[in-house]
């Protein structure tokens, strides 16, 4: 049943019907409970677009992807575990959840602008964030709700984001290379102003220092999250006078390139995988030693982040604890 049916079976007017559905003012409470009480009579629902349009609501969040190339598609699996408990948390409160991938910046950039005009989304949550990024002055500017994943120096870092503490995770990598009686550390990181990879560098650099291990910046690789990555800092690294016998990755998936590298050209190094972000070092014959995200947090943190943006409430900031998985040293040969 449609509304014009039910103001006919009322013997009301459409408008009356509406405003009563609404709680208008102007509509009696007698009749409001009899259009109440017919509306669940008779299967009644009312449009759920129309009523979020009137409110100005799409009832929507989207979280925008990395744009498409190699960095993103060997990262879908961590976006699909997020976004799954990202979804479960914002249904609670009638919300769902879009995905967009973008083609490149550019195109990131006008999709944003047509969101914001259009009104697609409530709020937006970013991905991939840098040091000093462009979106979210874009954004805060426009008073468009948003949470990000992962840091900004944008806003002196004044706005509701969720991320993995790299901090730790290089600190911890240093320590467990000591351990093992290494000296000689290298590290593959973010490049292109990533704020995660500058985090992990920062923290790389202090743990050297603290320890008083030699700082070699050459021994730095700044690459992206895939395969390619790691095999490209390896070949790096075997070209410097003295090649670390110690790498420490952000990810796992950078971890299997260099794998792949270390094979093919017989070389002996040890390597600590960073955070395992895939299932992809399940292949190896055994699991090395890296920090497990624990996904369900890290999606429910992101949801409460992007709900407090829509409310207007004081920025929420999250750092969800990481757990050791103490594999072997993995070394290669």
């Amino acid at each position: 049943m449609n509304i014009k049916e039910l103001a006919n079976v009322l013997g009301l007017s459409i408008a009356t019907v509406s405003r009563a559905l609404n709680s208008h003012p102007e509509v009696s409470a007698k009749t409001q409970q009899r259009v109440l009480e017919a509306a669940q009579q008779y299967g009644y629902f009312p449009n759920a677009a129309g009523r979020n349009l009137r409110k100005g609501k799409a009832n929507t969040v989207a979280l925008l992807l990395p744009p498409g190339d190699r960095d993103n598609f060997y990262t879908a699996s961590f976006f699909m575990r997020v976004a799954n408990e990202l979804q479960r948390t914002l249904r609670q409160h009638d919300i769902d959840t879009i995905l967009h991938l973008a083609l490149d910046a550019e195109d990131e950039k006008i999709w944003l602008q047509k969101m914001i005009e259009q009104h697609k989304a409530d709020a937006v949550i970013l991905t991939n964030t840098t040091l000093h990024d462009p979106r979210i002055e874009f954004l805060h500017h426009h008073q468009f709700p948003f949470a990000t994943l992962g840091r900004s120096h944008s806003l002196e870092g004044h706005f509701n984001w969720v991320d993995l503490d790299f901090a730790t995770v290089a600190a911890t990598a240093v320590e467990q290379g000591l351990l093992k009686g290494h000296k000689n550390f290298g590290l593959v990181t973010l490049g292109n102003q990533s704020a995660q990879g500058e985090i992990f560098a920062a923290a790389w650099r202090k743990a050297l220092a603290e320890k008083e291990l030699i700082l070699n910046e050459s021994a730095i690789y700044y690459g992206d999250i895939s395969e390619a990555s790691g095999y490209e800092a390896m070949q790096h690294f075997q070209q410097l006078a003295t090649p670390p016998d110690y790498v420490i990755f952000l990810s796992d998936l950078q971890l299997l390139g260099a794998t792949l590298y270390a094979q093919h050209h017989q070389v002996t190094i040890a390597f600590f995988a960073g955070v395992f972000s895939s299932d992809m070092s399940s292949l190896l014959p055994e699991k090395p030693t890296g920090f497990d995200i624990p996904f369900a947090v890290l999606g429910q943190d992101l949801a409460r982040a992007t709900l407090n943006a829509m409310q207007q409430q004081p920025p929420l900031q999250s750092l969800p604890t990481l757990k050791l998985i103490t594999g072997r040293e993995h070394t290669l040969l």
